[in-house]
C-alpha cells in the first residue's frame, strides 16, 4: 500500500511538472539572441520555440498553442508595432513581451505598453527574461 501511495504521488508531481511547462516563441531576426534566450528559458522551465521572422511566427502559433511571445519591435522586414497589434488581436490569450536593443528602445518598449505588451525588457537585461516570463504567465 506504501508502494502504490508513494507512485500515486510520484504521478502527481510528474502532472503537476507537465501544467506548469509553458511554451515560450522567440520571434527575432538575431539568431545569438535566440539562442542566448534559450538558454536562459530553458533551464527556468520553459518550451522554447524560436523564429526569425514575423510570417514564420503566424504559421507557428497557429499551429500550436503557444502561452508567451518574446517580440523584438525592431525587424528589418517587418515593425514591431504593427506584429504587436496584430498578434495581439489574432491570439488575445498569448501573452507578449516586447524587446529591444535599439537606441531608442525605452522610448519603443513605452509604445509596446501602450500598444498591448503584458511586458517589457531591455536586450541588456536578458538575464531577467525568465523571472519575467514567471510573473506574466502568473507561474
Amino acid at each position: 500500500m506504501t508502494t502504490e501511495a508513494s507512485e500515486n504521488r510520484s504521478q502527481r508531481s510528474m502532472a503537476a511538472t507537465e501544467c506548469l511547462t509553458a511554451k515560450v516563441l522567440v520571434l527575432d531576426d538575431d539568431a545569438s539572441f535566440r539562442a542566448l534566450a534559450r538558454a536562459i528559458l530553458e533551464p527556468a522551465g520553459f518550451e522554447v520555440i524560436e523564429s526569425g521572422d514575423f510570417r514564420e511566427c503566424l504559421m507557428r502559433l497557429r499551429e500550436q498553442a503557444i502561452d508567451a511571445v518574446i517580440l523584438d519591435v525592431v525587424m528589418p522586414e517587418r515593425d514591431g508595432f504593427e506584429a504587436l497589434r496584430e498578434l495581439k488581436a489574432l491570439f488575445q490569450e498569448t501573452r507578449i513581451v516586447a524587446v529591444s536593443g535599439a537606441p531608442l528602445s525605452k522610448l519603443y518598449l513605452a509604445m509596446s505598453a501602450h500598444l498591448g505588451a503584458d511586458a517589457s525588457l531591455e536586450k541588456s537585461e536578458i538575464g531577467a527574461l525568465g523571472r519575467l516570463l514567471h510573473v506574466v504567465l502568473d507561474r
